[in-house]
Order: structure tokens, then C-alpha cells, then sequence
């Protein structure tokens, strides 16, 4: 072998020598990078199913479970448990309110009107024959409605009471009852409205109403007789139950006054977590409560439900999904927060007190019952309802030192 063949020789095998390094040292590379490559795929879908677990613990730690638990975090005393009102709230100035009389009275013609919807509720029916309807009465009617001298379903009532003028019968109806006298039967004509949903088949057709007009509710007076009749519980006297109306209707707006400037004009730092959670449950409750009252309503008329679901009923009803309503509840709740901390932080500073049994005297001396405050107890629990007494209390307080612009 020629020296030059030895040196090629020798090259060439250097030369697969060197590649065979580098083929080896590749595929080391490769494997390090694989084995790189899925420790990245399984960190990344270990984060993904970590991500997916935080986000699913997010939402359920900031849904609302709807409970009623009225004095889940309130003392027997009608405290907020565990807490000292001050450090979560800074109290509006109570000791310096003014307002304006014309704010807070109740006016004359709300007296009246007062009066006259208790009068409305005492009506009594008149059935001597010769009384004349007027436009405004209440009377007691039978009616048969014919088309084309057949009955239809829907068209015949036995004593039904009715307000003429409400509009709630079809076409003038209601007109042609006016002028008539108790004891009087008579035909009343009318036609029913091309669109008719609650019956179809008669939409637009023409009948004949035979209508016996049976009495006439008459309104009483308003006289010392009926107050002690009526409303002995309150005033012996017309006068005296007026000025019962003014001062109570008084003292309320007064008190709703005062409610709002303390939520207006206070300083939050913090609502106490507990709480806040037992408030807001409370009313995601008071919510479903609605919303299958609403549905049993609706499957009792109609044979079926009124919303598919809560969330259905919260869309149609606030435009939010269950998540976007707990979200919002925090702010929907914040006046009735505010006010507890107000009413509690007054209470602290003052010294003002509360307890079941000065509730229960309270309760009673305000027209309600034994029976009634033990039902109220057994729905809501002690602290909720001597938290309400406490409220009173402080509300009477502040109330002595509103000045009243006259």
C-alpha cells in the first residue's frame, strides 16, 4: 500500500469517525430535547388542570349560596357577632341632621286618601230596589252573553262585583250599566276586539250581554261612630284618627330620612366577611324564593312554568347570569350594611340596649300579638328580631335631635 492510498485510508476513516461523534452527540440533542419537550407538554397541561382547579375554587368561593339565616351572625342581643362596629365603619354626624318640614309631613290629601281607601274597604252592599248606578260605583252584577242567541264559554258570571268606569270589560259595557236600578234586568250590546287572545273564536263578533244589576255598594261615612267601630285601636274620634295618620306617616318619613342621610354620609372601610356573606344569602333566598313562588303560580293557571330555571328567571328579570347577579349583590346590599353598622356603631357609642322581652313589650304596644312576635321569632330567629328592636331604638334616639325647618 502506497503511502498517499495509507493517508486517504486513514482520512476517510477519521472522516466517519467524526460523523459517526456527531451522529451520536444529534441524537443526544434530540433526546434531551424530547425528553425537555414533554416535561414543557405535561408542565403546561399540569398548569392548565391547576389553572382550571383555582378558577373553578374563584368562582365557587364568590358564588352566593341562597340561605335564610336571618340571625346566623347576629347575638341573641341583636349585635353583629364578633364585631365592633367602629372599626368597620366611620358614622355619619347624627348629632347635627336638619331637613325641612316639607320634606318629612304627610299632607292633608294623603290623610284623605288614607281615609278614603279604608272607606272603600268598609263598603256595604245595597240591594233595595231603586238605587241608580252612577259612573264610580261598585255594584253586584248577573250576566249571560249570547252570539247569535247561543251561549259561549267565558260569557256568564253570578255575582260579580264590579267598578264602573275601570275599563275592565269589553267595549262600553260598563256605560250601559250606568242609569240602571238594583232589581232591573236588562240587555246590554257590545262588540269584542278583532284581536281577542283570551278567546279567539269570539274576536270581533257581536253579542248580547242580559244583565241583572243585583245592588249597589254604598261608601259610609267617615264619622266618630265609625272610627270607634272601626278604627278603635288608633283614635276614638275622626279628628283623632286623622292626626293619628299625620303623626305616624311623620314619624316614618322622618325615619326613612335619617335612614338614608346615615347610609349617604357615612365611611366604610370594610364589611365584616361573615356578615356580608349571611346578608347576601339572604337575599339570593328571598330570590328563589320569588322565583319558584312565581313558577307554582304560573303551573297552577297555565300548566306551566314561568321561567326553566333560576338562572332563566334572573336573565328575564335583571338581565344577569347567576354569576353576574352574585357579583352584583355586594352593591345591592351596601345600604342595608351600612345602616346595620350605623344603627350598631350609635348604639356602642351611646349605650343603647336590646333585648327579647323589651322587643316582645315593644311589639305588643305597637298592635301586634303574642302569637304574632313568637311566629316572627320561629321565622327569623332572636337576633334578627331584637336587631330590629335595637334599630327602632337608636332610630328613636337620632330622631330627638333632627332639627325641623318649619
Amino acid at each position: 500500500m502506497s503511502k498517499e492510498n495509507s493517508e486517504t485510508e486513514m482520512s476517510l476513516s477519521k472522516q466517519r469517525k467524526i460523523a459517526r461523534k456527531k451522529e451520536i452527540a444529534r441524537q443526544k440533542r434530540n433526546a434531551v430535547l424530547g425528553k425537555v419537550a414533554a416535561v414543557v407538554i405535561i408542565l403546561a397541561i399540569v398548569g392548565l388542570i391547576v389553572f382550571l382547579v383555582v378558577k373553578d375554587q374563584i368562582k365557587k368561593s364568590k358564588q352566593v349560596v341562597a340561605e335564610s339565616n336571618y340571625s346566623g351572625e347576629l347575638t341573641d342581643n341583636g349585635m353583629i357577632k364578633g364585631v365592633k362596629a367602629s372599626d368597620y365603619i366611620t358614622v355619619a354626624d347624627y348629632n347635627n341632621i336638619s331637613v325641612n318640614l316639607s320634606e318629612i309631613e304627610y299632607s292633608d290629601d294623603k290623610v284623605e286618601s288614607d281615609i278614603s281607601s279604608i272607606l272603600s274597604q268598609n263598603q256595604t252592599l245595597e240591594t233595595t230596589e231603586g238605587l241608580t248606578a252612577k259612573d264610580g260605583d261598585k255594584v253586584r252584577l248577573d250576566y249571560t252573553g249570547k252570539i247569535d242567541g247561543v251561549a259561549f264559554d267565558g260569557g256568564s258570571a253570578t255575582d260579580d262585583d264590579h267598578v264602573l268606569g275601570s275599563n275592565t270589560f269589553i267595549d262600553d259595557f260598563e256605560e250601559q250599566i250606568v242609569g240602571h236600578s238594583v232589581g232591573e234586568t236588562f240587555d246590554v250590546e257590545v262588540t269584542f276586539p278583532e284581536e281577542y287572545s283570551s278567546n279567539p273564536d269570539i274576536a270581533g263578533k257581536d253579542a248580547v250581554f242580559t244583565v241583572t244589576l243585583k245592588g249597589i255598594y254604598v261608601t259610609p261615612e267617615f264619622t266618630d261612630e265609625f272610627v270607634k267601630e272601626h278604627l278603635s285601636d288608633y283614635a276614638d274620634t275622626a279628628d283623632g284618627y286623622r292626626k293619628y295618620l299625620k303623626d305616624k306617616n311623620y314619624k316614618s318619613n322622618l325615619t326613612t330620612y335619617i335612614r338614608n342621610y346615615l347610609i349617604d354620609n357615612c365611611t366604610v372601610k370594610s364589611y365584616p366577611s361573615d356578615y356580608l356573606k349571611v346578608t347576601k344569602g339572604n337575599y339570593k333566598a328571598q330570590e328563589e324564593y320569588y322565583y319558584n313562588y312565581m313558577n307554582s303560580l304560573y303551573s297552577q293557571y297555565y300548566g306551566t312554568q314561568m321561567y326553566s330555571s333560576f338562572e332563566d328567571y334572573l336573565t328575564k328579570s335583571y338581565s344577569k347570569t347567576e354569576e353576574e347577579f352574585d357579583e352584583s349583590l355586594e352593591e345591592t346590599v351596601s345600604g342595608d350594611m351600612k345602616f346595620a353598622l350605623s344603627c350598631q356603631a350609635i348604639a356602642e357609642a351611646e349605650g343603647i340596649t336590646a333585648n327579647v322581652d323589651d322587643a316582645r313589650n315593644y311589639y305588643i304596644s305597637e298592635g301586634g300579638t303574642e302569637e304574632n312576635f313568637n311566629t316572627q321569632l320561629t321565622n327569623y330567629g332572636q337576633g334578627y328580631v331584637v336587631q330590629s328592636y335595637l334599630f327602632e331604638k337608636v332610630m328613636d334616639f337620632v330622631r330627638g335631635k333632627v332639627t325641623v325647618n318649619q
